[in-house]
């Protein structure tokens, strides 16, 4: 009798620990921003629960995927705004050596972070079909900028000196 009532008590404090730790109740904080799709929230009450206790598994999984989840709406929304950028540039009738290097600055900048974009994080599928439309929207603007800059040079080199 007495062992059991050990055994109760001993279950009842390690259930109070997880359920009224500080760490696992940001934990839980943290899994509802995140259910929420409210990422920023999630990472910081994450955080906030790995500085308490840094061996809570709960807290680890979701700060990690919170930052992976910012890190690929970031990418997204920068990759707009370069792709918003490109366009305004490209509806020129003709483009200033300033105004190309920019396309080549826009196009370096995007293939940069896309080379490191599915190292550390996961996209979903969505995200990932958008990030590939993308992909294939720059490497043609790739394909475009060398073409010009050949025949940029072709007519420098036919001109007579």
């Amino acid at each position: 009798m007495k062992i059991l009532l050990i055994g109760l008590i001993f279950v009842i404090s390690i259930a109070g620990y997880f359920f009224l730790s500080p760490s696992y109740a940001l934990s839980r904080k943290a899994q509802k921003a995140y259910n929420q799709q409210d990422f920023q929230k999630a990472y910081e009450f994450s955080a906030q629960a790995l500085e308490k206790d840094i061996y809570n598994k709960s807290a680890f999984q979701i700060h990690s995927l919170s930052k992976q989840r910012i890190n690929i709406q970031n990418f997204l929304e920068k990759t707009k705004q370069n792709f918003e950028n490109a366009l305004t540039l490209l509806q020129k009738p003709k483009l200033s050596p300033q105004e190309f290097l920019e396309l080549q600055w826009i196009y370096d900048d995007f293939s940069a972070h896309y080379k490191n974009l599915f190292f550390t994080n996961k996209p979903t599928e969505e995200e990932k079909q958008t990030i590939e439309e993308y992909f294939d929207w720059f490497k043609q603007l790739k394909n475009k900028l060398l073409e010009a800059k050949e025949k940029i040079n072709a007519t420098k080199d036919s001109r007579p000196l």
